[in-house]
């Protein structure tokens, strides 16, 4: 399919007189437009799943949804209009691990302010909790893999190994877990898996977009994390090693591994229910492809949210300087035989959504009875 670059180029250049001596006076509509224009071809140059999504929905699809979003850029009456514009329209190219958000270089890199004290409940906390529900089942409530509870979840499970050993059956509910990092989780798979895991890496695009975007994004988003700085040097060295515009795997090695668990714990759970529902999405989703590959490992609940085909996302900053972008720079050597982000992962055994917190709370008592040799079944049926 003819992805028609010249034209979607051609719609830049014509708005970069607005960056120039005109960007001082430009309107909110001007500004907008402007940054508009210029997310298409930057993906299809640099976005690791664009030149796929414009293959499987045709280019009419995106010329009337930059047509929609045009008019409504137009008449943006402000920055937070416009910031809405066009996360609507990055969402017709994909749903997740691609946005348009507000900020310029310097507003991401300096400090978040401080906020005072809110009034009312506090938020739930998102660390990694246990919860002891019988002598033979554990529940592991894991609302997040964000890379700021990795020591957390190390520190729980060896605190609690005891605990954790004299228990055959486990609950993990991973539901409403937005993914983060897949070296948080780590630690559980020698607890769940089958001693071996075949995993299927990833490819970076090399472009020199995305090779600026590696070197810059653990200054921006992690200043002094040693592991991000070492991923991000390596993920460089492997896009430099091809011409711009190939991909290269993100392992000298290759894409596919048969890792084994190199020290097993030595009592591991019989049998392992992981909750699942739609709210599960990017590391969440990988855990689920680790997980479900043990013997005693069961999903059940609702497919997850679909975001996993394309990601590492880097920060673009937009023509205006007001607003960045938010892609990827790395797919799946899944693709396109098994792709997840169409409809996300299925659970081994489908429930029902549950219609309020109650009925959210009431599937964790179901699946310990289920686990314990009883049945699924809610108690009003």
């Amino acid at each position: 399919m003819k992805l028609n670059l010249l034209a979607l180029a051609a719609l830049t250049l014509a708005a970069l007189p607005l960056a120039g001596a005109h960007a001082v006076t430009a309107t909110p509509g001007e500004t907008c437009a402007q940054d508009l224009r210029a997310i298409a071809p930057f993906l299809l140059e640099n976005d690791t799943g664009a030149r796929q999504h414009l293959e499987q929905k045709g280019q009419a699809y995106f010329d009337l949804a930059l047509a929609t979003a045009a008019t409504s850029a137009a008449g943006a009456v402000d920055g937070q209009a416009c910031d809405a514009i066009l996360e609507n329209y990055a969402r017709t190219w994909r749903k997740g691990h691609l946005h348009v958000k507000p900020g310029s270089a310097l507003d991401i890199a300096k400090p978040a302010p401080a906020r005072p004290a809110a009034s009312g409940p506090a938020a739930p906390s998102k660390a990694p909790a246990l919860q002891i529900l019988s002598d033979s089942t554990v529940l592991l409530t894991l609302p997040s893999f964000h890379g700021s509870y990795r020591a957390a979840m190390a520190s729980l499970l060896d605190t609690h190994r005891a605990a954790l050993s004299a228990r055959p059956n486990w609950i993990l509910d991973v539901r409403r877990n937005g993914g983060g990092s897949d070296s948080t989780y780590a630690p559980l798979l020698s607890w769940i898996s089958s001693d071996e895991i075949v995993t299927m890496g990833a490819e970076w695009l090399s472009t020199p977009a995305n090779i600026d975007g590696q070197e810059k994004v653990c200054a921006l988003l992690a200043p002094g994390d040693q592991a991000c700085a070492a991923f991000a040097s390596q993920a460089v060295a492997q896009m430099r090693s091809v011409k711009p515009g190939q991909y290269v795997p993100q392992q000298s090695g290759g894409t596919i591994s048969y890792t084994r668990v190199d020290t097993p714990e030595p009592r591991r759970p019989a049998r392992v229910a992981v909750l699942v529902d739609r709210d599960c999405a990017s590391s969440c989703e990988e855990f689920l492809l680790a997980a479900r590959q043990s013997f005693h490992v069961k999903l059940i609940g609702r497919n997850s949210y679909g975001a996993l085909d394309y990601s590492n996302m880097r920060l673009h900053i937009l023509p205006s300087g007001q607003r960045h972008l938010q892609y990827a720079t790395s797919r799946s050597a899944r693709l396109p035989q098994m792709q997840v982000d169409l409809g996300g992962i299925m659970p081994d055994i489908y429930l029902p959504p549950p219609k309020d917190e109650a009925g959210r709370a009431e599937e964790v008592l179901r699946v310990q009875r289920w686990l314990e040799g009883g049945t699924l079944r809610p108690d009003n049926i």
